[in-house]
């Protein structure tokens, strides 16, 4: 069922973007990559303040509310700024721009389904393998993949580099561990909607 369901997110992003042509695949490309990148670098500080805030009860929760809040402010914040910046699209041959168009909307789409499959890693659903997807902390999600770890991983190389300033993402490579936990956890209490 997890397969469906990235599949769909798949489907569904690839041919909203195609329709929009190359430039706007481009821009769209670089403004996604940077709001999950940020979102990813900075849901765990912001979990943390707003746990501090009062909020502690409402954890399992507000890892996947603050992951998306994030993501959504920083790509509407950069689709803002690229949509001023560039008023004109570049026009380019209907051979270069079938191709392009096409590539880029794919590739746009993968992007989701890795940020989406790592996000799901967090939400708050009572299963430990939730849609018959983690089954073990190491299998794959869609197809013969993990767009999941494919995304903790590529965050973990760049927080070694451009990213360092907040410390290494996932150090451990614990991630899949904790959240399988924590799910579990979950689904073994579920009257406990909140608390860690």
């Amino acid at each position: 069922m997890m397969f469906l369901v990235l599949f769909l997110i798949f489907a569904a992003v690839a041919a909203a973007l195609w329709f929009q042509g190359l430039w706007s695949c481009a821009i769209t490309l670089v403004n996604l990559f940077l709001a999950m990148m940020i979102a990813s670098n900075y849901w765990e500080p912001a979990t943390d303040l707003l746990q501090g805030a009062g909020l502690s009860s409402y954890s399992y929760l507000l890892d996947f509310l603050e992951l998306w809040i994030l993501f959504a402010v920083a790509f509407g914040i950069l689709r803002a700024v690229t949509d001023s910046i560039s008023r004109t699209r570049v026009k380019f041959d209907m051979p270069v721009e079938m191709a392009g168009r096409s590539l880029l909307a794919l590739w746009c789409a993968w992007l989701v389904v890795c940020f989406a499959a790592f996000s799901l890693q967090m939400a708050p659903l009572n299963s430990e393998s939730p849609l018959g997807a983690w089954s073990t902390p190491s299998s794959p999600t869609f197809l013969f993949t993990s767009p999941d770890r494919l995304w903790l991983g590529f965050m973990h190389s760049r927080s070694k580099g451009a990213l360092s300033g907040s410390g290494t993402f996932d150090p451990n490579a614990e991630f899949a561990l904790k959240y399988r936990e924590r799910r579990s956890a979950y689904a073994k209490a579920p009257e406990m909607r909140v608390s860690q």
